[in-house]
């Protein structure tokens, strides 16, 4: 009985010595896209076009829009609240609330894509925080889908993790995608796409017969202002998924993006790919450098997610990172982006003194 008491009394030791050794820092591992930039596979030249789809597109809801003019956008939501560049040389309009919802718009006015994760955003057919099981029983899912551009064929490959939680659906026309909470069997976004711009973009492994669509590199000053933009809608996105969860929006702290920003920047220039920095260290030195004092802090990093609607939808559906994105006592947050580099730190802030000095 002495002994029994003995190892109880020493698993209690253990607890205490883990609770007060945990100092309120989350540093996850770095999460990766799984489908790598320029791996599309080429095939031969030569094949048989197949029929398009006999699924038609939706009749109401924002993917109408798709194919639809810049003055159609406006005459239905107004003016956007801000304009982004994206790297793919299109703009994202990006309307912040009532709904949330972000456009993309062409050089020549036509909208090639719209996503929402604003549960009061017309999804139709579908709706945001809809359950998994719904989607799955009145959805077809397929692992392979086939559309023709031209005389150019591409086909686009599901793996398993797609088919749980970033299902691609085909009409006549135009792609949907379904971004999943696979831990809470939810849809959290939609986004509607049109054929080629999914091409451009391959969020899923890509097979092709003919020519791929070209992607222009912008231009130093173009990357920067693309850079700037995805730190603004990768706080968008974060917010709105921690809405629908029931938490608190988080604020937006200078000092803390300039942390994560460099973060990112010296991953990319210094070719590595870490929570921890060979000059500056943990993320609890990088803050304190930055004179952040903190009660508690996560970080999430990511690497060559196509863009910010990817990335957090990486985050989300990895147990670990999505602790930090939906943490309800973080109350700031700061994001570094730097070429494919995504960094997103966030805090709780430690409470200031009311009395006065």
């Amino acid at each position: 009985m002495k002994r029994i008491w003995k190892v109880v009394v020493i698993l209690l030791i253990a607890l205490l010595i883990f609770y007060f050794w945990d100092d309120g820092f989350r540093e996850n591992d770095p999460l990766e896209s799984p489908v790598q930039p320029g791996t599309a596979i080429s095939g031969n030249e030569g094949f048989e076009q197949q029929g398009m789809t006999n699924a038609k597109r939706p009749e109401k809801g924002i993917s109408t829009l798709v194919g639809k003019t810049s003055k159609e956008v406006v005459g239905q939501f107004g003016e956007p609240d801000r304009k982004d560049l994206s790297v793919f040389g299109f703009e994202w309009w990006i309307y912040t609330a009532n709904p949330m919802i972000m456009v993309g718009i062409t050089d020549d006015g036509t909208v090639n894509q719209i996503y929402s994760a604003d549960t009061k955003a017309d999804v139709y057919p579908y709706e945001n925080g809809q359950s998994s099981q719904d989607i799955y029983r009145s959805t077809i899912i397929e692992s392979e889908l086939e559309v023709v551009v031209g005389e150019n064929q591409y086909t686009f490959v599901l793996n398993g993790d797609d088919i749980k939680n970033k299902m691609l659906i085909q009409s006549e026309g135009l792609f949907t995608q379904l971004y999943m909470d696979e831990k809470g069997e939810e849809l959290e976004g939609v986004r509607f796409i049109d054929p080629v711009t999914l091409v451009m973009q391959q969020p899923y492994d890509l097979f092709y017969k003919g020519d791929l669509v070209e992607v222009k590199k912008p231009s130093s000053k173009d990357q920067m202002a693309v850079d700037r933009a995805l730190e603004r809608q990768i706080l968008d996105i974060t917010n709105i998924y921690r809405a629908n969860h029931g938490f608190s929006n988080l604020k937006k702290d200078y000092q803390l993006q300039v942390v994560a920003r460099e973060h990112s920047k010296e991953m990319a220039l210094q070719n590595y790919f870490s929570q921890d920095s060979p000059t500056l260290g943990s993320l609890a030195n990088r803050l304190k450098l930055a004179g952040i004092d903190v009660k508690k802090a996560g970080e999430n990093i990511a690497l060559n997610y196509t863009d910010a609607i990817e990335a957090v939808h990486g985050w989300l559906n990895s147990p670990a990172h999505q602790e930090v994105l939906l943490d309800k006592n973080f109350t700031h947050i700061g994001t570094g982006v730097y070429g494919n580099y995504y960094t997103q730190n966030l805090i709780q802030e430690v409470e200031k003194s009311s009395k006065q000095d």
